[in-house]
């Protein structure tokens, strides 16, 4: 053998130990890593190992990830908004960047594990115990009369489409009470279960101002935002409060219409940080200036300021205030969960007078099924009985403005991803509540519409309310339950 071969088999085999001993060395720390911490192991790991040894420690880790292991539960991840196929309905799809919800363009109704992965995912927000801020229930609950009607219809989407919870309330009866049947999901889902307002949240915190307004802690709906330090060189600073009610404040130049996240920095404007951070960031907020004669943009950041400055306003009454709302104006029966930002010097127990200093207020609840009906029905009696908060709900629906946006018919074919909703149907804005729909243009109808099909419609003169709590919009027939009940009074 010549003395070339002889060193190429050498360095050959030498290569081939180095990779032995580094294969078994990283196997040694994967091994230590894991007895230490499981948290960065991926899913489809943690539950090979729940289903090969059901140790307590992997069972606690899947358990806090919403993994049904005991269904050898196979784990997509899809990098799109399209879910892969799959050949098992027992896989969950988990989206990339969609960390506690289904994100909103998905051409597919993803399967029920899926559904249910999300929704534990979700449920969590609400016990992080530096986010929110709990309100407990009423001594003397709203209590409601049903007198439940059954529809193929209904049973139809609850036991096939993406609704969690349907409920249709007329002239002070309860008609409709859907909620997905026994077995469908692995999670239990009651009168107990909470569910997330998203944007729903935009119209309770307008209500929540028509509230100071009625106690004397903010004057008008024509008040200028100019005694708010903390929003001093920003482009909301001395702007009457109706302009950022109907998301005329022109703050386009931030936050593009419909987004999340400012447009030089990319931030989340929930991005684990008060407002104050965004004021103080010339990227951001700082030094910023309204857009010209603006027209209707929606905002998510807009209606964060309004909360934050109906705590400035309220100030250290603010608990009183809150508590005195949901537990004797809307008589909850379960505890409110607001959600809230972190402080930026992480105070733990957070003070109030801190998170109103900071602006780490959000619009957010998560509540029952039948205490947004509460929340709803307090409307309705107010706007009624011409109370001042009814008034004020009514200046602003006089008030309202033109999304300025093309309106799609109830039956329109020619949208992506699903069916139409109220969002798609509404000509106009009031004060952070949709307005005037396709067909339906002589009934008062005031919209509060979520992220991921939330819906609370409510028909001020004609009695009926309809609460939808979802997985995912546009993938339940929001014509046949919202559309339809509130013009003929029940679902044909």
């Amino acid at each position: 053998m010549s003395l070339l071969i002889r060193e190429t088999l050498r360095a050959v085999i030498m290569n081939s130990c180095i990779r032995i001993v580094c294969v078994l060395i990283s196997s040694l720390i994967a091994t230590h890593a894991l007895s230490q911490d499981i948290s960065g192991w991926s899913d489809k790991t943690v539950c090979r190992l729940v289903e090969s040894n059901g140790g307590a420690a992997y069972v606690e880790e899947a358990s806090s990830r919403g993994l049904e292991c005991k269904a050898q539960i196979k784990v997509t991840k899809s990098k799109s908004s399209k879910p892969k196929s799959s050949k098992s309905k027992s896989d969950i799809t988990i989206f990339y960047g969609s960390r506690f919800e289904l994100p909103d363009k998905v051409e597919r109704q993803p399967n029920d594990v899926t559904i249910a992965y999300y929704y534990k995912k979700n449920d969590t927000l609400r016990l992080r115990l530096q986010e929110a801020y709990k309100v407990d229930p009423s001594d003397n609950p709203v209590e409601f009369i049903k007198k439940i009607e059954q529809h193929k219809v209904i049973d139809r989407e609850m036991g096939t489409k993406t609704a969690f919870s349907y409920l249709y309330y007329e002239n002070g009866l309860v008609i409709y009470d859907a909620m997905p049947p026994d077995g469908r999901f692995s999670m239990v889902l009651d009168n107990s279960s909470y569910f997330s307002s998203h944007s729903m949240g935009k119209s309770i915190t307008s209500y929540l101002i028509g509230h100071a307004i009625c106690e004397g802690y903010i004057s008008s709906i024509d008040a200028p935002i100019s005694d708010w330090p903390l929003m001093e060189n920003t482009l909301y600073y001395g702007q009457p409060l109706i302009r950022l009610l109907n998301m005329t404040a022109g703050d386009a130049n931030v936050i593009r219409s419909l987004e999340v996240r400012f447009i030089k920095t990319g931030r989340h404007i929930h991005g684990l940080a008060p407002l104050r951070t965004a004021a103080r960031n010339s990227l951001e907020l700082a030094n910023t200036k309204p857009i010209g004669a603006a027209k209707y943009s929606y905002s998510n950041l807009t209606s964060d300021v309004l909360f934050n400055y109906m705590m400035h306003r309220v100030g250290l009454d603010f608990d009183t205030f809150i508590a005195n709302f949901y537990q004797r104006k809307v008589r909850i029966k379960h505890p409110i969960y607001i959600l809230m930002n972190p402080l930026d010097n992480r105070i733990y127990p957070p003070p109030i007078d801190e998170r109103i200093k900071q602006g780490a207020g959000r619009y957010g609840v998560s509540a029952t099924r039948y205490d947004y009906l509460r929340i709803a029905k307090a409307m309705m009696d107010d706007w009624q009985n011409d109370t001042c908060e009814g008034r004020y709900l009514k200046e602003i629906y006089n008030r309202r403005v033109p999304t300025n946006k093309r309106i799609h018919s109830w039956n329109s074919a020619d949208l992506n991803w699903g069916n139409p909703t109220f969002g798609h149907t509404a000509k106009t804005y009031a004060g952070q509540f949709w307005t005037d729909f396709y067909g339906l243009n002589d009934q008062k109808i005031m919209v509060m519409l979520g992220y991921n099909g939330q819906v609370i419609a409510m028909d001020m003169d004609n009695s009926r309310i309809i609460v939808i709590n979802a997985a995912k919009s546009r993938h339940y027939d929001t014509a046949k339950l919202g559309y339809i009940p509130l013009k003929y009074g029940r679902i044909k």
